[in-house]
């Protein structure tokens, strides 16, 4: 599909039901909306299953940050999965921050045990003030908009694919 821009339309159209269901049928918190919204939008334009492809021209100087992960991972594979392409996508985001955490305050000349420690501080932090937190449903929602909008995309491509199946 033409470099994305089918699909960033399809997710749009489809957005905006997805906000109307959460806003006036499931009554969903405005905060917790917007949420939602941040990780579809993040999701549909900056950080969709095609970012193993080409990265987005959209991210700029800043596209060198996606090119390992398209060698990681093939167009299709587990970057498509259902269940893990989201999460892929997330736990790569998630290495690059803290590579780069890493080498910022090893520059600084601060990467010592009390490195590590902090590290533990900062799991200790998450699983007993964020999770039982207002956060961690905002986090949670934004990781659910991602993944819908994700799910929207891998649609399209499922019906592309059968739509040239049967054209055959």
């Amino acid at each position: 599909m033409s470099l994305g821009k089918v699909h960033e339309t399809i997710n749009n159209f489809f957005f905006f039901p997805f906000v109307f269901l959460l806003a006036f049928v499931l009554k969903v918190k405005l905060d917790l909306i917007f949420a939602f919204s941040f990780g579809w939008l993040f999701s549909t334009f900056i950080f969709s299953p095609d970012t193993d492809l080409k990265p987005k021209k959209s991210l700029g100087p800043f596209r060198f940050i996606f090119y390992p992960y398209s060698a990681l991972f093939r167009h299709r594979g587990l970057s498509h999965n259902i269940l893990f392409g989201t999460f892929t996508r997330l736990l790569y985001m998630a290495l690059l921050l803290f590579l780069f955490q890493t080498g910022y305050l090893a520059l600084l000349g601060k990467v010592d045990m009390d490195f590590m420690l902090s590290w533990k501080q900062m799991m200790y932090t998450f699983n007993y003030k964020i999770l039982p937190s207002h956060e961690f449903y905002l986090i949670t929602f934004a990781f659910f908009g991602m993944a819908a909008a994700d799910f929207c995309h891998y649609l399209m491509d499922f019906l592309y694919s059968l739509m040239q199946k049967i054209k055959l």
